[in-house]
């Protein structure tokens, strides 16, 4: 099967999300995007200055902690494959490639590549990154999601070919993804501090970091694409909702994320733009079950919490009403989520009478205390916290919410030193990704599950999944371990939000990005 030719086998945005699966059966998920009004053709120069609720707490290109690294590093560094703003994939550093066996791949770069530094990009910087990918080095997290790669082999300087150990459905899309897949040059970690320095094929070229302050990019001026047509991208960290609307409407900031209600009031500010759509960061709560006798250990209660939560009643109190109820595999992600029928009737049915005799008979009938650790900004993971506190009143379990900033909380939840936590998912390149924390002996299963979550049946489902490339069976495989999850709920997913950003009318070409990083940022320019 020979796919050299990008443009012949490219699929449109509605037969990509029928299908759930792009050249060989690889899935991603179906964008709800909504794109700025352009006007006139597309024209350089200029600074965009965009306020953040987070900003990067390293710039470590593989193994981010946070989305907000991610934010960061797909400005500056290119992975061999990437998607466009519909999700189809297409050529990044590598122009091409073809797959002679199941096992093998085969790809040819792209020529004349520069790093920022100047030296020219080649097939031992792809066999170093991917040496590197699997288990990065600090401050980036183990990768649970790494392929079966055996082995990348430098062909010649613009050829390598990937060897796999068994089959895998998920290596093309791992390679568009970007959170471990970024290409960067052999021996960068022995020659720059990663956490503050970058250098990689991206668009955009550091200017200047300082941690809890702003990110200053400036165009690269040997990028590979047409783009960039912004001289200089400043992202500012501004954690407080009610700055970044000031800041907004005084026109000091071009762009930002917002809340629903926010959204309402600037919708007829006559200079700006406010743009929605889903995004894969549906919201969650993580537990730890180590079988140490906290009273989640126990199945009944993990599943009493589930039926006292009224998922519409986050909607409504946190998103203003829009949002949709999520699985383990969020609304928007193609067709491998569970419908939204079957989650508000069964599996996620707000039952407050079936929860109290569910703690009851597990003997927590005067319920237990717990700490739900957040994400302090954006506060809406404090939000969802708070009212899923107020809900669990009625099944007397006593919830202290516990507000942390980004870098604490992720290395909180990395290391399993938390009891419960208000976090969220981002966009994952194949469905397996969003399961990827029940593979034994994983570091996510070894943090929050071991000695308390182990379910022979999930780890056997889980082990076709990533083998199959049929497309109907990995279909019925993913919605088996769904069930799992939503029967007996080693984590509650909760709701998919509908996400919000206003931009600067004069800001041309500008989209929300399903994979909630600022991807649609890169090709924008000014009027």
């Amino acid at each position: 099967m020979n796919y050299d030719s990008f443009a012949r086998r490219a699929l449109s945005r509605r037969r990509f999300i029928e299908a759930g699966a792009i050249m060989g059966g690889l899935a991603v998920c179906s964008p709800a995007l909504a794109a700025s009004r352009s006007a006139g053709s597309p024209k350089r120069g200029g600074t965009l200055t965009w306020g953040d609720a987070q900003l990067a707490p390293n710039l470590a290109p593989f193994g981010a902690v946070s989305t907000a690294t991610v934010v960061a590093t797909t400005f500056l560094y290119d992975s061999l494959l990437t998607w466009d703003r519909n999700l189809n994939l297409q050529p990044a550093l590598a122009e091409s490639y073809h797959i002679p066996d199941p096992l093998t791949y085969v790809f040819n770069l792209r020529k004349g590549v520069k790093f920022h530094s100047g030296k020219e990009f080649d097939a031992h910087d792809v066999v170093y990154s991917l040496g590197l990918q699997k288990a990065p080095p600090p401050p980036g997290v183990v990768n649970g999601y790494y392929p079966a790669i055996a082995r990348v082999e430098a062909v010649d300087k613009y050829t390598v070919k990937f060897h796999m150990s068994k089959p895998d459905a998920t290596l093309l899309t791992y390679l568009a993804w970007g959170w471990y897949s970024q290409i960067v040059p052999n021996g960068l970690y022995q020659r720059l501090d990663i956490r503050s320095q970058a250098d990689g094929t991206g668009p955009f070229q550091l200017e200047s970091y300082v941690p809890n302050d702003h990110l200053t990019l400036v165009a690269n001026p040997q990028s590979w694409r047409p783009i960039p047509y912004l001289d200089k991208l400043i992202i500012k960290l501004l954690p407080d909702l009610e700055s970044r609307v000031s800041a907004l409407r005084s026109g000091q900031i071009d762009g930002a994320p917002i809340d629903a209600d926010s959204a309402r009031i600037l919708q007829s500010a006559h200079n700006l733009q406010v743009q929605k759509g889903l995004t894969a960061a549906f919201r969650e709560i993580e537990l730890t079950i180590h079988g140490d006798g906290k009273p989640w250990d126990d199945v009944r209660v993990r599943q009493a919490v589930n039926h006292a939560i009224n998922r519409q009643d986050i909607i409504d109190k946190v998103y203003a009403g829009n949002g949709l109820y999520t699985s383990q595999i969020p609304a928007g992600y193609g067709s491998w989520p569970i419908s939204q029928q079957l989650l508000k009737g069964q599996y996620e049915k707000f039952d407050v009478a079936t929860a109290q005799s569910l703690m009851a008979k597990a003997g927590y009938a005067k319920g237990f205390d717990v700490t739900l650790q957040s994400i302090a900004a954006p506060a809406d993971y404090t939000q969802v916290a708070q009212v899923v506190a107020a809900q669990l009143a009625a099944i007397k379990i006593n919830v202290t919410v516990q507000p942390l900033e980004i870098g604490i909380f992720a290395t909180n939840v990395g290391s399993g030193n938390f009891d419960w936590a208000s976090t969220g998912r981002g966009m994952r390149g194949d469905p397996s990704g969003y399961m990827a924390d029940f593979r034994p002996g994983s570091s996510i299963t070894k943090a929050w599950f071991q000695g308390g979550f182990n379910n022979t049946q999930l780890n056997n489902l889980l082990s076709q999944g990533l083998s199959t490339t049929d497309i109907n069976k990995r279909h019925q495989l993913y919605t088996a371990m769904q069930d799992i999850v939503l029967t007996q709920w080693p984590e509650l997913p909760l709701v998919n939000p509908m996400m919000y950003q206003a931009v600067s009318s004069r800001v041309q070409g500008a989209y929300l990005s399903f994979d909630s990083t600022l991807t649609g940022l890169k090709g924008t320019w000014l009027k």
